[in-house]
């Protein structure tokens, strides 16, 4: 879509192709790693932020301050989230590297897009348990899944339906 537009004279198109290209290539990366190895390495996080940190620089500099102040606080409430469900069920819910995907997604879709991305991703990790378990697959409430690929689906759906609305507005 975005290659349409720039073909048709449209001076914008640039940065959400590059944006968007670069950001998928890293999603798939860390889809990957956390189903492989369950984790997201923290190159893999700090990528997620450079990008959306610079993405946010490009739209307009005072975007990058508020969008590093919406991920603070995200990391904040995710890490306190983390935190008291390991208090309250004895182990862990969510990895801290989903803690930290979370925040440097932010930096991408802004604070406003986080519940759509949660939404999406906690969607996504139910309809794979529900697969599993129509494959055979015994589970329980202790067993982790890779919660990093959801976050991934669900940043990209979220980053990409801003996106659209953004070019549609201009």
């Amino acid at each position: 879509m975005w290659l349409a537009l720039g073909l048709a004279g449209d001076p914008g198109w640039a940065l959400p192709a590059f944006a968007g290209c670069y950001l998928v290539v890293l999603l798939a990366s860390v889809c990957a790693m956390d189903a492989r190895y369950g984790i997201i390495p923290d190159s893999m996080v700090l990528a997620l932020a450079a990008g959306g940190a610079l993405q946010a620089y490009l739209w307009g500099p005072a975007d990058l301050w508020s969008r590093g102040l919406e991920a603070a606080l995200v990391f904040a409430a995710a890490a306190l989230f983390r935190a008291g469900y390991r208090w309250l069920r004895g182990h862990d819910g969510l990895g801290f590297g989903d803690v930290k995907f979370v925040a440097a997604g932010t930096l991408w879709i802004g604070v406003e897009g986080i519940p759509g991305l949660l939404l999406i991703a906690v969607a996504s990790a139910l309809a794979s348990l529900l697969i599993l378990r129509a494959q055979g697959h015994e589970l329980d409430r202790k067993q982790a899944i890779s919660f990093g690929p959801h976050l991934a689906i669900g940043l990209w759906w979220i980053w990409v339906v801003g996106s659209l609305q953004g070019i549609a507005n201009v």
